[in-house]
């Protein structure tokens, strides 16, 4: 099983932990096969972890051993968990020792810091195919069931595309801001890695001054966020703070608003920092799409154009391939970063290669004259109101260029919209407005007010929670 981490420069720190403690690529390495022999070639492993040390190693020895890591939250509630032990039957669970105790089937074998291993008592667990090397829940979150299916070739790859358009080399250093559990934040430390660069591991969020503190001591280069980490940052007046060595920010998971994309993009410029807008989804590992800072302000609102070694292109309902420009059709890519497929129970983690490297993302968009990509919406992202064909994500864009906080839901001829801490005062007004520019009646139509929008661990708006509250 081939390596995807560079263990080229073992003098280089690879690591810097949340208590200043810094790892070189050599000790890492070190520690990394110390561990093999706990885990075999094709078995199934949970690992239940923060963004720390101990998650870091586990995960590079279970995928240098062959076995198959399935990569959860450590706030995922027990009643999620066991749901996913029944379900696919892992034979050994990295947690937390404070989290969950594993009376029925599974024994402690190993502990390792703060975490305990547990194994199958029987030695049994799930089969699974050779090609299978990680698994992801999709979007990031922890309560469904529906896994996304990698090779090893698809992780690779993918933080080859990304090294190679970042430009990522053993000079970089970023930062953890999202979990990795979730795509996005899994590809940032693959990505690191594989360019033999460092990482700052960290689970400290914008608000807490001891993150930023790291930031300035340990020299980070680059950040990652979702529109959520770049809502906060624009909040916390990121134009005045004092952060020399930051000079790359990448925003992705999901579509910002033209105009907090604008102010992000003026104080990177006055900043002498570059901001990429990348595009992605888990079942693509996950980048499928990239826009450079030169093209920033040209092209506000864009994706951008295909990752190294991808395509992209847009087909109507029929399946036929779009040529003209402007016209709005699914978008699809193509690449070898494209998973296998998805897994619902054990016996889908047998299954080969479902998706032959073509991913239809179910995301509108259109292509301009010069093969910019833009998003305009999801396909599922629509209710029909008393006929009217209303776009949930336009929905949140019309807030959102009123610098409104908004998530849209609801169900056919009902939308609902709740919007973080706007004044009572406004709510009759922006109903009324609302149900004029979507052209529906406001009886129709639910704002409430929440003083914060539930959201998964990836910053993501969790809309099954909005639901069922309304």
């Amino acid at each position: 099983m081939p390596s995807f981490v560079n263990w080229s420069n073992p003098l280089c720190n690879a690591l810097i932990t949340d208590a200043g403690e810094e790892v070189t690529y050599g000790q890492l390495q070190n520690d990394v096969f110390s561990l093999l022999h706990l885990f075999k070639n094709g078995e199934l492993i949970f690992i239940v972890g923060k963004n720390d040390l101990t998650t870091v190693q586990v995960y590079l020895a279970a995928i240098e051993a062959g076995a198959v890591p399935l990569l959860l939250g450590g706030d995922i509630s027990s009643i999620n968990l066991f749901s996913f032990i029944d379900l696919y039957n892992p034979s050994k669970i990295l947690i937390n020792k404070n989290k969950v105790n594993f009376s029925n089937g599974y024994k402690s074998s190993f502990e390792i810091d703060d975490y305990f291993l547990y194994s199958k008592k029987d030695g049994v667990g799930a089969d699974l195919n050779s090609g299978l090397a990680l698994l992801l829940a999709t979007s990031g979150s922890t309560g469904s069931p529906k896994l996304v299916r990698f090779s090893l070739n698809n992780i690779i790859s993918n933080a080859d595309s990304i090294v190679e358009y970042l430009g990522i080399d053993q000079n970089e250093r970023a930062i953890t801001t999202l979990p990795f559990n979730y795509s996005y934040g899994m590809s940032v430390l693959n990505s690191h890695l594989r360019a033999g660069a460092s990482i700052v591991l960290t689970e400290r969020t914008f608000f807490d001054p001891s993150f930023w503190r790291s930031v300035k001591t340990n020299g980070v280069t680059s950040m990652a966020g979702v529109p959520f980490n770049y809502e906060m940052l624009l909040k916390l007046r990121f134009e005045r703070m004092d952060l020399p060595q930051l000079r790359t920010l990448t925003q992705a998971g999901g579509k910002m608003s033209v105009a907090q994309t604008q102010r992000v993009v003026e104080i990177c410029k006055a900043k002498g920092m570059r901001f990429y807008t990348m595009y992605g989804q888990t079942e693509a590992s996950p980048r499928m799409a990239f826009l450079s800072p030169e093209f920033t302000e040209a092209k506000i609102g864009s994706i951008g154009r295909a990752i190294p070694g991808g395509r992209l292109w847009l087909e109507d309902d029929q399946g036929a391939v779009i040529s003209s420009h402007s016209q709005i059709g699914e978008l699809v890519y193509s690449g070898p970063n494209v998973a296998l497929g998805y897994a619902l129970n054990q016996e889908d983690l047998m299954r080969g290669d479902d998706w032959c490297g073509v991913l239809h993302t179910g995301d509108l968009a259109r292509e301009d004259e010069e093969g910019f990509f833009f998003i305009e919406g999801r396909k599922q992202r629509f209710l029909k109101i008393f006929g009217v064909r209303i776009s949930l994500d336009a929905v949140e864009s019309w807030f959102a260029e009123k610098e409104i906080v908004a998530a849209a839901h609801g169900r056919d001829d009902h939308l609902m919209v709740s919007i973080e801490c706007l004044d009572n005062a406004q709510l009759e007004v922006e109903v009324k407005a609302l149900a004029n520019a979507m052209q529906i009646h406001p009886s129709a139509l639910t704002i409430s007010i929440v003083e914060s929008l539930p959201r998964l661990n990836s910053g993501k708006v969790d809309y099954p929670c909005l639901n069922k509250t309304h």
